[in-house]
C-alpha cells in the first residue's frame, strides 16, 4: 500500500490548532448567544416540577385504577397529602393514614394512603376482604414471600390472607392503598378506617 504524500498529522494538526481560535470566533458570530429562559416561565416550569399535587403524576394511571378516580380528583389528593394535618396517627407505631373517597366501583372499601417512618415493620395482620397496594415511594420488604416493592410496583392480597412488612430503611415508605373490611393486626385489633379516627 502506498504512503499518501503531503503533510503528517502532527503538521496538520499545528496548523487546525493556528486556526481554531479563529474558527471558534467565527462560529460564535453566526450563533446568537444562549438566552436564559424568560424568569416567569422559569418559575411556573419549577413551580410544576415541585407541586406536591402532580409530584405522583407519573402513577395516574394506575391510581386512577385502583381509585378510579381523574387526575384532578387525584392532584387534588397529593395537595391534601401536603398538609401534615390531613394525616391521622394510625395505633401502629410509625405508621399515618389519610383517607379520601374514590370512585363507585371502589365505593365500598377503605381507600387512603400510608406512610410507614424509614425502617418501621407493619406488624401481622390478616386482610378481612381484599387489599390493593400501589407502592408511591419508598419500598418494604413483605416478610411472607421476602419479595421487596417499591415504587410503581402494585401488591394484591386476597381476603383472609395474612403477612407483616417491613419499610426499607433508605425512606419513608408510601403508598395507596384500597382496603375491603379493614385487617386484624396482632397485638392491635381490628382496625379500619372507622377505628382509626
Amino acid at each position: 500500500m502506498k504512503k499518501p504524500s503531503g503533510p503528517h498529522l502532527p503538521e496538520l494538526m499545528g496548523e487546525a490548532g493556528e486556526s481554531n481560535a479563529r474558527l471558534v470566533d467565527a462560529l460564535n458570530a453566526l450563533c446568537p448567544p444562549p438566552k436564559a429562559p424568560p424568569q416567569l416561565l422559569r418559575e411556573r416550569l419549577l413551580a410544576t416540577a415541585v407541586r406536591p399535587r402532580l409530584r405522583f403524576a407519573p402513577l395516574f394511571g394506575a391510581l386512577s385504577e385502583l381509585f378510579e378516580l381523574g387526575d384532578s380528583d387525584l392532584a387534588g389528593i397529593f395537595e391534601r397529602a401536603a398538609d401534615e394535618r390531613a394525616w391521622i396517627k394510625s395505633p401502629v407505631p410509625g405508621a399515618q393514614l389519610l383517607h379520601f373517597s374514590a370512585g363507585p366501583r371502589a365505593a365500598g372499601a377503605d381507600n387512603g394512603l400510608l406512610r410507614l417512618r424509614a425502617g418501621a415493620r407493619f406488624p401481622t395482620h390478616r386482610h378481612l376482604g381484599a387489599e390493593r397496594v400501589l407502592v408511591l415511594d419508598g419500598g418494604y420488604r413483605d416478610e411472607q414471600s421476602g419479595q421487596i416493592y417499591r415504587a410503581g410496583d402494585v401488591h394484591e392480597m386476597p381476603e383472609g390472607s395474612s403477612h407483616a412488612y417491613t419499610a426499607l430503611p433508605e425512606r419513608e415508605l408510601l403508598f395507596a392503598v384500597s382496603l375491603v373490611g379493614g385487617v386484624d393486626v396482632e397485638g392491635f385489633g381490628r382496625l379500619s378506617s372507622s377505628s382509626e379516627g
